[in-house]
């Protein structure tokens, strides 16, 4: 082309513009188009000459200045089985079919990491009753993931409630439990690990406060009491409640009202919180305390004084004639028994002094004079009177006859 003239070339230059267009540079695209994968999942390398057409050319891919995949006739190269290792800078080359020819694209930065794990947070779980809590799961990075909602209460298996046809990043919930989610992306579906068990305890933020009845600041002991959880807002709920008395959990009830017989140990500081009989993850705050104090019954001596001075005064009177009957008694058989003897015996003669007759008047014992005139008859100057009994009181002793000695 040494005798070529300018003009000449020139024209040559603008009948191949004119002729092929402007050429572009080859360009390597990734599917899916992320830059992060995960062992287990799988990459497509695309590689587009963008000149003629896709069988003009030989494809080569190249991975940090090194070849990766020798020439081959198909512009995609998918990877299977990926490893950490394979992380680097790729691009693609391009030879023209029947030359040698060729040109590359850019560099494309992929890295592959192992197998990630989702994370679950969540926002503030203090709510009013029938409010929510906002929970969150997420795989970092975050690109091409929809997630999966588990939940279990705490004696049963994992149950899944929302399925990932959406992408469900965020979800609202109304119950607490025990919470886990995972992430799902690509084609056959590549899933991650699940988050860890998240427990959600709400707090329902309601107003808290123990009623009693009867309403006596005092109660005695052997008396009922009923001490009632009323969750101000929360009418409409079934709620199982727990009691404390002075810090200590002593009661668990299936409703807010509890009613027991008190006794003296049953006093001190009591306080209440309720769950949602079908939620017992979810519960109120403790109520403020309420004291109760139980004391003794005491007896009035008034109405005892009433009862114990009649019945006393009866067994007195009754101990009273009992002990006259029984004196009575002794003293009158002692007399018959004195007359029986005299009758059988003659009176002597006592101190030279003869009595053929002689009457003897007896005092009987008791309040009442009673006299007995003893009639001797027959007597002989050697007989004497019996002696007379011990205890017995003798008045008006008159002889009717006597002679001097």
């Amino acid at each position: 082309m040494g005798n070529t003239s300018p003009r000449v070339l020139v024209s040559l230059l603008l009948n191949t513009l004119l002729c092929c267009g402007q050429t572009l540079d080859p360009v390597l695209t990734v599917e899916p188009n992320w830059s992060t994968f995960y062992v287990g999942e799988f990459v497509t390398f695309i590689c587009d000459m963008n000149e003629g057409q896709d069988t003009d050319w030989y494809y080569q891919f190249i991975r940090n200045g090194q070849q990766f995949v020798g020439y081959q006739s198909d512009k995609r190269f998918r990877v299977d089985r990926l490893y950490t290792g394979h992380s680097g800078e790729f691009q693609c080359c391009g030879q023209w079919k029947g030359s040698s020819d060729n040109k590359c694209s850019k560099t494309v930065t992929v890295t592959f990491s192992d197998k990630p794990g989702a994370k679950l947070t969540a926002g503030s779980t203090t709510i009013p009753v029938g409010g929510s809590v906002t929970l969150s799961c997420s795989v970092e990075p975050s690109a091409g993931w929809k997630y999966r909602w588990f939940r279990r209460t705490s004696d049963s298996s994992f149950v899944e409630f929302i399925r990932n046809n959406e992408e469900n990043r965020e979800i609202t919930v109304t119950q607490g439990g025990i919470y886990k989610c995972d992430g799902k992306r690509g084609n056959p579906s590549f899933y991650s690990y699940s988050s860890h068990e998240n427990k959600i305890e709400i707090m329902f933020s309601n107003k808290v406060l123990v009623t009693r009845q009867p309403n006596d600041s005092h109660v005695f002991s052997g008396e009922s009491i009923t001490l009632t959880c009323e969750v101000q807002g929360g009418e409409t709920t079934e709620w199982s409640c727990e009691w404390r008395r002075s810090g200590s959990i002593i009661q668990r009830t299936d409703s807010k009202d509890w009613t027991f017989i008190v006794s003296e140990s049953s006093s001190g500081n009591y306080m209440c919180q309720c769950r949602s009989r079908d939620d017992w993850h979810s519960s109120t705050q403790w109520s403020e305390t309420i004291t109760v104090t139980v004391s003794s019954p005491v007896i009035s001596s008034f109405p005892v004084m009433l009862i114990v001075g009649p019945v006393s005064g009866i067994v007195l009177i009754v101990l009273l004639l009992l002990l006259w009957r029984c004196r009575r008694s002794k003293d009158l058989s002692c007399i018959r028994s004195f007359q029986s003897e005299s009758s059988s015996q003659r009176p002597t003669t006592n101190h030279g002094v003869n009595q053929t007759e002689s009457d003897y008047s007896f005092l009987l014992h008791g309040t009442t004079s009673v006299y007995e005139t003893i009639h001797n008859r027959g007597a002989t100057g050697n007989e004497r009177p019996p002696d007379p009994e011990v205890g017995s009181v003798y008045v008006n002793v008159r002889p009717d006859n006597y002679s001097s000695a």
